[in-house]
């Protein structure tokens, strides 16, 4: 790193720069490199794990208002201009898209952690779990063989941010089909609604299986 900034220094002065111009192409130099010791510089070279796990990881966007990506610049520039479905679905997209089976009413949580996304133009063959199709996008799901996954999602502090963690709380534990299934206060709707469990046939509090659903995680 210190040969790398002497460089850069070096040409710095070379090209007759200002104090506040050097500072700020030292200043990226040091952020966009670092130095590496020789072990790990090996398994870089030759592709080696540096970490490996038991347990997948996946991240949950179960709030509204999570980032999303754009499609591919190609597939943007085929589309009509006025046309708003310009991103990419994430995972929450794909758990309201879920097949209607009975074994499908679960929540986003236990889809994200039993379940894997496959696209449907990959041909898995012999595959050790049935494959079903989402209902319009072009994704299927199939039940992990092994542990299930850890999931990851975003954080929201209850005493200062009660809306959103409430939504968050609620769309992670409680299954729907839609965010229009929720009401405004969140809050509210947690302590006091009650839906049909369609597991159980009856009319539970949401409280209840939020709950229910939360202890596994």
């Amino acid at each position: 790193m210190s040969l790398l900034l002497e460089a850069t220094h070096k040409e710095c002065r070379e090209g007759n720069m200002t104090v506040r111009e050097e500072m700020k192409k030292l200043t990226g130099t040091f952020f966009n490199n670092r130095q590496v010791s020789v072990q790990e510089a090996i398994y870089r070279a030759t592709k080696m794990p540096l970490i490996h796990s038991s347990r997948g990881f996946v991240f949950v966007p179960a709030h509204s208002n999570s980032c999303k990506f754009l499609k591919p610049p190609n597939i943007l520039k085929q589309m009509d201009p006025e046309d708003n479905d310009i991103y990419m679905s994430n995972l929450a997209d794909k758990y309201f898209d879920r097949p209607m089976d009975p074994e499908f009413d679960i929540c986003m949580a236990d889809f994200a952690s039993e379940y894997e996304i496959k696209s449907v133009n990959n041909n898995i063959k012999n595959p050790r779990t049935p494959i079903k199709r989402l209902q319009t996008l072009n994704f299927a799901v199939k039940k992990r063989c092994n542990r299930n996954a850890i999931i990851r999602y975003p954080y929201f502090n209850r005493e200062t941010d009660k809306e959103n963690y409430f939504e968050n709380l609620l769309c992670l534990y409680l299954p729907i089909r839609s965010r229009n299934e929720l009401e405004k206060p969140y809050e509210l709707f947690y302590q006091t609604a009650e839906v049909f469990d369609n597991r159980q046939q009856c009319l539970r509090k949401v409280k209840d299986i939020v709950k229910e659903n939360r202890q596994k995680y």
